[in-house]
């Protein structure tokens, strides 16, 4: 027969000693026993879980203290009348004028037998030390000659010099509370057990587990060694996306290795609870640097620097992506240089049913090394182990042709396209033959195209993209412009945007910060048109590019710091010269590539 496991807390030793001989008369417990009185009995019983006790017995103030920091269930030792009675008794004889100091469990009783045998005596509860100090205080100038006390308040009458009376429970009482204590645990035994086996679990999951209220406010975690306050800060931020939503996946860098944390919203007994598990992912730093990384839906809705996002037309958007949007097969997207194919994923992601969970970016440019390559084909904690997320493969025409075919077959070979929705982009002119890669992505793993049609083949979304641009770069310079002239805008739409809308960007923040009057004049865009004009003819090689070409535009015999800085120059003059962006594209901080662009 499995025993009930009992911790008892005594407020005095001879309660304790109580403790022990009564469980020593019974087969169906198992007794361990201390003597600490509030808050040094609630320290005790904070020690233990419900995997070591199935049930404390305390009494009085002690039994409270221990129930706010511990989740082991409490059963309270209670001061029979007949305890009651026999220390009234001893008061009766020894004194004619005493009163008695408790906390309620004690008082509640002492009104009823006073009455009922005509006792003249006052009654004081308690609810904690400070309390009982200030009533022994208060009456220390009377007439009583002696205290019925609580173990708290018999300590505390001396130094007042009261005589004082210790109510103690009796054995009969301790014998009670043991049989309740059988009878709940023989109740709860099924339940009991399965708790046990539940918590077990959790704590020897792979995972750590967290548990939180609707208000933030974290209930439960699994294991302690694992516990961190930062991480648990960032799930508490989750919370209300969590609720909304019903699910909530994100990464984050956390003592050097990658956190993978997923929030669910849990319904129970009508509450609310929100559980996250956290899975530790050592991924090499080298890759999170270069060829990994990881974007979520808030920072990229608020990314006002994604065109497709915040000025290319809805109806547009709708008509381009209408067969994608109906089907979970991989995209390829094609489209020539300067539409930013990057942005479009992006856009797609934040529209689509995998938007709780992370966009993982796999730049192939970037994967340097071997080390970088096995985590990303081999390691469970590698983005193409996972499900329900957005990836995107971009630049797979940089690969070496053993990777690539290595990577094609594993996504095939795996289910990953069907386990989550995979985005690879290449650029493509109208009436050019497809890049040969094309063909075989598509061909193996039945890829929905969608080439994105240059900014010159729909110039009637130029007048709506220009106001919407207009506004933007009014609030990020500080300027008042309204719009354009009529011949302004005329101009805007004849020009052949070589570069699309990366240029398109380019040119309107240009005019923006130029503009000196409420509408910008078509002068001021015939000018910034011509300068354009002549850069891209004679500066090809700075002609905005979604891949780096390292053939074309790197000079790889130098040392590899001017290498680096080169990449650098180039990724911050595709961005328009904003370091913000190239720092998040290139995956380093901004104090970093100010550094590196410094270097001489």
């Amino acid at each position: 027969m499995n025993k009930i496991k009992i911790l008892g807390i005594a407020p005095y030793e001879s309660m304790r000693l109580l403790m022990v001989q009564a469980a020593s008369h019974r087969k169906d417990i198992e007794m361990t026993a201390f003597t600490g009185d509030l808050e040094t009995g609630a320290e005790i019983a904070s020690k233990f879980t419900q995997n070591n006790f199935d049930f404390i017995i305390s009494r009085g103030g002690t039994a409270q203290l221990i129930r706010q920091v511990s989740s082991i269930p409490v059963v309270e030792i209670m001061v029979s009348l007949y305890d009651l009675l026999r220390c009234m008794q001893l008061a009766q004889n020894s004194s004619r004028h005493y009163a008695l100091i408790g906390f309620p469990n004690i008082t509640k009783n002492t009104h009823f037998l006073s009455t009922l045998l005509n006792y003249d005596m006052d009654v004081f509860t308690i609810h904690n030390q400070k309390e009982a100090e200030n009533i022994l205080k208060k009456i220390s100038r009377s007439d009583y000659d002696v205290i019925l006390s609580d173990s708290i308040s018999n300590s505390l009458a001396k130094m007042y010099d009261f005589h004082s009376i210790l109510i103690t429970s009796g054995m009969e009482s301790i014998d009670q509370t043991l049989e309740q204590v059988v009878s709940y645990g023989n109740m709860y035994k099924a339940t009991l057990h399965q708790s046990k086996i539940f918590r077990s679990l959790l704590e020897t999951h792979p995972f750590d587990v967290y548990l939180f209220a609707p208000s933030g406010e974290m209930l439960y975690h699994s294991r302690d060694e694992l516990y961190s306050r930062e991480l648990v800060n960032i799930m508490a931020s989750y919370v209300p996306s969590v609720l909304k939503d019903g699910h909530k996946k994100v990464y984050r860098k956390h003592s050097g290795i990658l956190a993978a944390i997923d929030g669910t919203r849990k319904e129970i007994d009508g509450e609310d609870l929100i559980q996250f598990y956290i899975n530790f992912r050592k991924v090499p730093l080298s890759l999170l640097k270069n060829g990994l990384h990881y974007l979520e839906k808030e920072d990229l809705l608020n990314n006002m620097e994604n065109f497709y996002l915040n000025a290319v037309p809805r109806q547009f958007i709708d008509d381009l992506t209408r067969e994608a949007d109906a089907s979970r097969s991989p995209i390829f997207i094609l489209g020539e240089r300067g539409l930013d194919k990057q942005n479009f994923v992006e856009m797609f992601y934040v529209r689509g049913a995998d938007q709780n969970n992370p966009l993982a970016v796999i730049d192939c440019a970037r994967l340097i090394n071997s080390k970088n390559w096995d985590y990303l084909m081999q390691d469970m904690g590698s983005p193409l182990s996972d499900t329900n997320t957005t990836i995107y493969i971009r630049n797979i025409d940089l690969l070496p042709e053993t990777n690539f075919r290595e990577l094609l077959h594993t996504i095939k070979d795996t289910d990953l396209h069907k386990r989550n929705r995979i985005f690879f982009a290449l650029p493509h002119k109208e009436n050019e033959a497809y890049p040969g890669r094309y063909l075989s992505v598509k061909n193996i793993l039945n890829c929905i195209t969608v080439e994105i049609p240059p900014l010159r083949d729909t110039r009637e979304y130029i007048p709506h993209m220009a106001g919407l641009s207009i506004g933007f770069f009014n609030v990020e310079y500080g300027k008042e412009v309204a719009g354009l002239e009529p011949e302004a805008l005329r101009l805007l739409q004849e020009y052949d945007w070589p570069s699309n809308y990366t240029q398109f960007k380019r040119v309107m923040g240009r005019l923006v910060t130029q503009a000196d009057d409420l509408f910008i004049k078509s002068q001021a865009v015939r000018e910034v048109l011509h300068a354009e004009t002549k850069e891209f003819r004679f500066s090809k090689k700075y002609a905005t590019t979604d891949a780096p070409e390292p053939q074309e535009r790197l000079n790889l015999h130098k040392p590899l710091e001017e290498i680096n800085r080169e990449i650098v120059e180039i990724v911050v003059q595709e961005e328009n010269g904003n370091q913000s962006a190239a720092a998040r594209r290139l995956g380093i901080s901004r104090t970093t590539l100010w550094r590196i662009l410094r270097q001489a």
